[in-house]
């Protein structure tokens, strides 16, 4: 273990227990010292030529001087430490070097000397050397002058319900440094149509823009790097003209310059993130939803150490510093060029199918689309309009689809209650025997085949010849489809019911059971 650094009050003590006539064999018990330090103080005492008692009236600085080396730490050798401390810049200069390690350091080290340290106090000495000359500047903001945002390093999640996959969600966090008014959202991914579409809901959620907006080197901001005149993407461009605002970056590598966005950072996660971490979101919508909840929460609830909250210190202090909001919220667009196929779908990403009517097949179209809609354009008319979806899946429109795609769309969708309804606005008996056949299935959805099978029937033979085929069959648990098509195929239905044919071809005696046995 690395020696630790005595303090004044350490030394004085030390000086008291001599006064006393302590044994050095008591001391150690007592201040948990070994007795070659002790003995050590004691040597520097004694050549000091003072009394011990006249030690304790010095001052510290005059104390230090004659009780301790000049680095301060007990028992450190000098020409060790002399080496150390020619060297200490360099190491530590080292240290900054990508993938540099203490351990190879600690090899160059014991190269370059005879006369080393252990691996323990080599690098506390280094350590040392980077907290003294770790230098911060306290930053001042004005009111009005800036925003901050950054993305979180960890991301959130949502459900989709029909699959269950969980599917990221990215966070971007935004503060007024001045205020410290702080607004969290999450988007489907970093891409620049969302990342803009979220400052846009911030600044409307800040009631107001910042003269100047900063974040880091972001290749969604920043197309070429540069300490003094970074080059800036076109839509960043586009976004702080909208805005009214001006955009300024970080240095490279230098966190500190966006201090209050990397504090949020943290903050959220030991606060919005804490709060959720059991809640299961099946949107972004929804995600957001409740993150706008803990927006008010976080910003309305006293601050430690003050008598006010953020919200407070913005309204009273900053709002009035804000520049105004722009009329609408920037909304950046995309367009994409298609040749529209024979599904007449199409895609914006890789996730999302959208419909165009179907009588556009083959031609070319311009599809334009932001954060919230797609919209599809021929020459100057708009014949396809969508809200943008995230998920996988398709929207369709019923109206773009060819008649037989509707019919068998609405083949697939039938129910019972459909089957019924339809059979009877034929007749009582076609929906008996319906009812029938689909009470016959184990499970209901194996007979909507046969039900539509008969209802067909109704149109190639007509709607009355269908009622007296059905009207035959007794008892109508008997009904199938292949008996009714027979019935009609040979005409059996224009032949006038006899009372014989309406009774029943069981045989009545005290052995046969009937389907109440089986209920």
């Amino acid at each position: 273990m690395a020696n630790v650094k005595a303090t004044m009050t350490d030394i004085r003590v030390i000086i008291r227990e001599f006064s006393r006539g302590t044994s050095l064999r008591e001391m150690e018990r007592k201040l948990k010292l070994s007795r070659t330090s002790l003995r050590n103080y004691r040597d520097r005492a004694e050549a000091s030529g003072r009394s011990m008692v006249d030690l304790l009236s010095l001052n510290d600085a005059e104390l230090q001087a004659i009780m301790l080396k000049g680095d301060g730490h007990r028992g450190r050798d000098a020409d060790r430490y002399a080496f150390m401390q020619e060297n200490v810049e360099e190491y530590a200069k080292d240290m900054t070097h990508k993938h540099m390690t203490y351990d190879v350091l600690y090899e160059e080290y014991l190269k370059a000397t005879d006369n080393p340290y252990g691996y323990t106090q080599f690098k506390a000495i280094i350590q040392e050397y980077e907290k003294n000359h770790d230098y911060k500047y306290h930053n001042v903001y004005e009111p009005g002058r800036e925003m901050q945002f950054d993305f979180a390093g960890d991301n959130l999640w949502i459900v989709n319900k029909e699959t269950g996959e969980a599917i990221q969600a990215i966070v971007l966090v935004c503060v007024l440094p001045y205020s410290m008014l702080s607004y969290v959202t999450a988007l489907p991914n970093a891409k620049m149509e969302y990342l803009f579409q979220a400052l846009s809901r911030a600044v409307r959620y800040f009631g107001g823009v910042a003269e100047v907006s900063k974040t880091d080197n972001m290749r969604q901001w920043i197309k070429k790097t540069d300490r003094y005149e970074p080059t800036l993407n076109e839509a960043a461009s586009q976004w702080c003209l909208h805005n009214g605002t001006e955009l300024d970056e970080c240095r490279s590598a230098k966190p500190r310059d966006k201090g209050p966005a990397e504090s949020l950072v943290n903050q959220t996660y030991r606060y919005y993130y804490s709060r959720i971490c059991r809640d299961t979101f099946f949107s972004y919508d929804e995600l957001n939803s409740k993150l706008d909840e803990l927006n008010d929460m976080f910003n309305n609830r006293t601050r430690k150490n003050k008598t006010y909250s953020r919200r407070e210190q913005y309204e009273r202090e900053e709002r009035s510093y804000m520049l105004p909001l722009p009329p609408k919220p920037f909304l950046l667009k995309y367009t994409k060029e298609i040749t529209i196929n024979s599904t007449y779908h199409f895609q914006v990403d890789k996730n999302h199918f959208y419909s165009v009517p179907y009588q556009h097949i083959g031609k070319k179209a311009k599809v334009i689309y932001d954060a919230e809609t797609v919209e599809v354009w021929i020459g100057l008319d708009r014949i396809a309009a969508h809200d943008r979806k995230h998920s996988d899946g398709y929207s369709t429109v019923e109206a773009h689809m060819p008649e037989k795609h509707i019919a068998y769309k609405r083949s697939k969708e039938m129910n019972a209650a459909y089957l019924l309804s339809k059979a009877s606005q034929i007749g009582p008996h076609t929906r008996e025997s319906i009812d029938c056949i689909l009470k016959s299935a184990l499970f209901v959805q194996q007979a909507y085949r046969s039900c539509q099978g008969v209802l067909r029937l109704a149109v190639r033979y007509g709607a009355e010849r269908l009622e007296a085929a059905c009207r035959r069959i007794e008892p109508k648990t008997a009904s199938t489809y292949k008996r009714i098509e027979a019935i009609l195929k040979n005409n059996l239905d224009d032949i006038p019911l006899t009372p014989s044919d309406m009774t029943s071809y069981i045989p009545q005696n005290d052995n046969v059971r009937g389907p109440s046995a089986y209920q």
